[in-house]
C-alpha cells in the first residue's frame, strides 16, 4: 500500500502533534529550517528496511535500525541529490507492529526534513491496518476499492506506477489482484506519453513453486504490450540483480536496505538518474570495500 510522507516543515509537525499520535519519534523541526536543493531526476530506492520498535534489534549480526540511519546520511550527502525517497516494502520487522512503523518515522524523520517526500510500500512482513493506523496523518494516493491502495507519482522523465502487492502478513507470495491490475491498465492507457516504471514488492515469478508475486502472468499481459512501461523495480528477495524480460522491460531487483540475508549479498541503495531515454543506477553498498559498491549501470528504455 503506498503511502507518501510528505516533507516535515513546523506546519506538518504541529499537524500531527494535534493528531495526538507518533510526533514524538519524528523530530524536532530545525529552527528557520530550508529544503535542501535536490535534482528532480534523481531518487534514492530502497527496499526491505526491516525495522523493528527496538531499535538495537540485530538479525544476523546487523543492526537494522543503523543501517537505516547510514542509509539516510548518504541520501542527504548524496552529490546526485535525489529529490525523492521510495522504499520497496518490507518496511518492519517480522508483523508490522505499531511500533516497528513509529520507530521507522523516527528513523526517516531527517529525510523529511530535508524537504524530500517518502513513498512506502508494504510487503509480505508489514500489516495494513496497524500501518494505517500509525500512520493517520499520511497522504493516501488513489484507492479505488477497500482492501489496496496504488499511486502514481509523477516526475519529470517518467511516471512512477506503485502498486501493493501485499497478500497476507508472513505469507511469502504476493498477489496484485483483478481489481488492482484493472486499474494499473486504465491508469498506464491514461499516461501514454511519458515512460513508465512499476514498482512493487513482490518479484515477478513465473516458477512451479512461487515465492514472489502469485500473479506474474497477469501483470507482465498488462505491461508488455505498453510500450511506456520501461521497467519493473521490486525488492524481497533481498539480492541485488537486473535482468530484461522478453519484451525489453527492465527487471530490477533492488538490495536489502537492512535485513542481511546472505553476507556476500550487496546490502544498502540504488541511486536512480532518469535521462531521456534511459535510467542510470548507482548501486551503494553499505561495505564500501564490498566488490559490488560504485557499480554503474545504464538502462536503454525499450522502443516498442
Amino acid at each position: 500500500m503506498p503511502i507518501r510522507l510528505p516533507p516535515l516543515s513546523r506546519r506538518t509537525f504541529l499537524r500531527h502533534l494535534f493528531y495526538g499520535g507518533l510526533a514524538w519519534g519524528l523530530g524536532r523541526p530545525l529552527a528557520g529550517a530550508r529544503p535542501s536543493p535536490t535534482d528532480p531526476h534523481a531518487w534514492a530506492l530502497l527496499a526491505d528496511t526491516h525495522i523493528a520498535a527496538d531499535r538495537a534489534r540485530f538479525h544476523n549480526g546487523v543492526s537494522m535500525a543503523s543501517n537505516l540511519e547510514t542509509v539516510v546520511n548518504e541520501i542527504l550527502t548524496s552529490p546526485a541529490r535525489p529529490s525523492n525517497v521510495l522504499i520497496a516494502g518490507d518496511l518492519a520487522y517480522s508483523q508490522g507492529e505499531t511500533g516497528d512503523y513509529q520507530q521507522l518515522l523516527t528513523l526517516l524523520g531527517p529525510v523529511r526534513r530535508s524537504g524530500r517526500p517518502v513513498h512506502l510500500l508494504l510487503g509480505n512482513h508489514d500489516h495494513r491496518d496497524r500501518f494505517l493506523q500509525a500512520i493517520p496523518w499520511a497522504f493516501r494516493p488513489d484507492r479505488p476499492w477497500r482492501a489496496r491502495c496504488c499511486a502514481v507519482v509523477p516526475s519529470p522523465r517518467a511516471n512512477w506506477f506503485l502498486l501493493d502487492s501485499l497478500d497476507k502478513t508472513l505469507s511469502t507470495p504476493g498477489l496484485l489482484g483483478p481489481e488492482q491490475l484493472d486499474w494499473l491498465a486504465r491508469a498506464l492507457d491514461a499516461r501514454r506519453r511519458r515512460p513508465a516504471i512499476i514498482v512493487l514488492h513482490h518479484h515477478p515469478d513465473e516458477g512451479p513453486n512461487r515465492s514472489g508475486l502469485k500473479d506474474t502472468e497477469a501483470l507482465l499481459a498488462v505491461l508488455r504490450p505498453r510500450p511506456q512501461v520501461k521497467a519493473c523495480v521490486f525488492g524481497h528477495t533481498h539480492r541485488w540483480n537486473l535482468a530484461t524480460d522478453s519484451s525489453g522491460i527492465h527487471l530490477v531487483n533492488l538490495p536489502p536496505t537492512s535485513y542481511v540475508f546472505r553476507p556476500e549479498y550487496p546490502v544498502g541503495w540504488v541511486e536512480a538518474n532518469l535521462g531521456q531515454d534511459g535510467m542510470d543506477l548507482h548501486l551503494r553498498c553499505l561495505d564500501p570495500r564490498h566488490p559490488d559498491h560504485g557499480r554503474l549501470a545504464h538502462l536503454t528504455w525499450r522502443t516498442a
